[in-house]
């Protein structure tokens, strides 16, 4: 039996934040991962937010390798039918400049880079091991069991994403709600050198991303779509229980999102490199599970620390942030051997304090905002409806523009409905 000061579940970009601050201060710690290396099983939908890496690594986007891909200044937003589209477009110059707004990564070149800097900050990295439960004295965590194997600590950083087995055990959790939980898909698409540049007008290393709803019409999701430096990343983020609603598989419904009409041009011709997919915790600030215990800490996706905000995806910045304050919850707790509740509950209170959930708080309401079927096929045909009828002339002579509003919603909702959705969505923004 070993013995370490702190064991680190996952090596994700949760559980590696957390090695790397631990260890960086003495601390014996070691890195367990179940994938042969970090980032084979990991899965992003969204974008690398720099402020929280950028904490810990300063103009980490000069380093080589380069664990980024590229600087992400235009974001579009689109309501997609079935063969068009209206999209609010975003260019900013200011995204593609230092210290930059957000970066495209791919996880299979993030996470083995982040876990370097853990190992060479002095965490012991264990892969492709298989953690069987954790060990328990008096009630308390005190190490894992691999097999017939136990390493012990006086901390346990458990950050295994969002297919947690283990956390969701400390104490045992109820089953999650369909309803609340989200299935993600994503394939990586590769295109032959300078397409990705030329198909998407970029220059230097900016980068687009892509943000629908509506297509598929009438599953409750959305997807997303954004530049590699020669691939471009596409997939996926729909309600597990709409989808066994509409008794569709995921595999199909990527197959028919590749084919509208916005996308299948900029994807002509991909090469798949990857194909990959997870489970989301949408439920927000007011369904967490518990983040802490006598002797552990959850972190990163474990803890349900994703946000959506209509805009933005975002779990990497999370999981980055609540790594960090593990990893010196965890500093504190072994300098003072004392890793009960009460020592290890000023994780809670730095989260309280850090971005993580006071932005989960203040949108601790938008789940409601996207739980509206109306939202996946009844408003994009309204405006896409709108947007026909005010660019469409043939010559016989083209209606008012407050003619086209009430033909454009008419038989699809009621001026009743339209407003009681709208006064929803006000008072929970």
């Amino acid at each position: 039996m070993e013995r370490f000061d702190v064991i680190v579940v996952g090596a994700g970009l949760a559980g590696c934040a957390a090695a790397y601050t631990a260890a960086r201060e003495g601390l014996q710690v070691v890195l367990a991962e179940r994938g042969s290396q970090p980032g084979t099983k990991t899965v992003s939908g969204g974008l690398l937010y720099t402020h929280a890496l950028g904490r810990m690594f300063p103009k980490f986007w000069e380093e080589e390798p380069c664990p980024v891909e590229r600087a992400i200044d235009r974001n579009v937003l689109s309501l997609l039918t079935p063969t068009r589209a209206v999209s609010l477009d975003y260019f900013d110059a200011d995204f593609s400049r230092p210290p930059f707004n957000a970066f495209s990564v791919l996880r299979s070149r993030l996470d083995p880079w982040l876990a370097a800097k853990a190992e060479a900050a002095g965490a012991v990295p264990v892969y492709g091991i298989q953690i069987d439960a954790l060990v328990r004295e008096n009630g308390r965590v005190v190490g894992i069991r691999a097999g017939d194997d136990e390493i012990r600590a006086e901390v346990v950083i458990l950050a295994e994403g969002a297919n947690a087995i283990l956390s969701r055990d400390s104490p045992p959790a109820s089953k999650p709600d369909p309803k609340l939980v989200g299935v993600g898909v994503k394939e990586v698409l590769g295109l032959p050198p300078g397409e990705v540049a030329r198909r998407f007008q970029l220059s230097g290393n900016s980068g687009t991303q892509y943000t629908t709803l509506g297509f598929p019409p009438g599953i409750e999701g959305g997807g997303f779509l954004y530049t590699n430096r020669e691939t471009v990343s596409v997939g996926l983020i729909f309600s597990m229980d709409s989808l066994v609603r509409q008794g569709v598989s995921m595999f199909d419904v990527l197959e028919e999102y590749k084919q509208h009409p916005l996308l299948s041009r900029l994807l002509d011709g991909g090469n798949l490199l990857e194909y990959s997919g997870c489970f989301v915790e949408e439920g927000g600030y007011d369904h967490l599970p518990p983040l802490l215990g006598d002797g552990y800490l959850v972190a990163g996706s474990a803890a349900g620390f994703f946000l959506n905000s209509g805009f933005t995806l975002r779990g990497m910045d999370f999981a980055l942030e609540s790594g960090r304050l593990a990893g010196e919850a965890a500093i504190r707790a072994v300098r003072a051997k004392d890793a009960s509740t009460s020592t290890l509950g000023s994780y809670r209170q730095a989260l309280e304090q850090s971005f993580v959930l006071r932005e989960l708080r203040a949108f601790r309401k938008y789940p409601r905002v996207f739980d509206n079927p109306r939202m996946y096929g009844t408003y994009p045909e309204i405006v896409t409806s709108l947007m026909h009828g005010a660019f469409f002339t043939d010559g016989s002579g083209r209606p008012h523009l407050r003619k086209l509003l009430r033909e454009s919603y008419r038989g699809r909702a009621s001026l009743f409905r339209l407003a009681r959705d709208a006064l929803k969505i006000s008072s929970t923004l």
